[in-house]
């Protein structure tokens, strides 16, 4: 998906009108059909990587507009990024996978991430689809990092890393705490 046709069609009224209309549709269209032959999954990028997560899981998904970063944080806090009012914290999984940082490129995306009252937002440098797939993971390699990276499931026939947003929600190394500088 190129960012610039969606940027180009959200800024039209009409069709805006258009894609909210469907996306009302779809919400309210029965999935049991989706749940018997497979799992909906969201596909991203990050760098060179594919990634992919359930998409209950995901409340929104968003171009990224603008963030304040924060200053003496771990590598993986990108900052704060504003979702409808509300300041919430936007985490970028590489750190977390001892893949190379980069500040967020244009044409980023957010995935708001909710489940069992946790809330966190992804930084993704590309929103690939969502697709339905009967979920078959193989394992995935085993780096110093991911080697105690529970939220990693395996790695799905589409050869992209499948993240569990509930265990990711809970990772311990996600809890930054405040040390007071005397």
């Amino acid at each position: 998906m190129d960012t610039t046709d969606l940027r180009t069609f959200q800024s039209h009224p009409e069709r805006r009108a258009l894609l909210e209309e469907r996306a009302r549709t779809l919400a309210t269209q029965n999935v049991t059909e989706i749940a018997a032959s497979g799992d909906l999954m969201i596909r991203f990028r990050l760098g060179n990587e594919r990634y992919a997560l359930p998409a209950h899981c995901a409340r929104e998904i968003q171009p990224l507009r603008a963030y304040t970063p924060l200053f003496g944080v771990p590598p993986f806090i990108v900052g704060l990024v504003n979702m409808h009012g509300r300041l919430l914290t936007c985490v970028d999984l590489r750190p977390l996978l001892d893949l190379p940082v980069s500040p967020p490129a244009p044409g980023s995306f957010l995935i708001l991430l909710q489940d069992g009252g946790n809330e966190l937002v992804l930084l993704a440098d590309s929103i690939l689809g969502m697709t339905t797939d009967a979920l078959e993971l193989s394992p995935a390699p085993i780096t110093a990092s991911n080697s105690s990276t529970s939220w990693i499931r395996g790695v799905d026939r589409d050869l992209s890393l499948v993240i569990d947003p509930g265990s990711l929600l809970i990772d311990p190394r996600l809890i930054v705490e405040h040390k007071a500088v005397a």
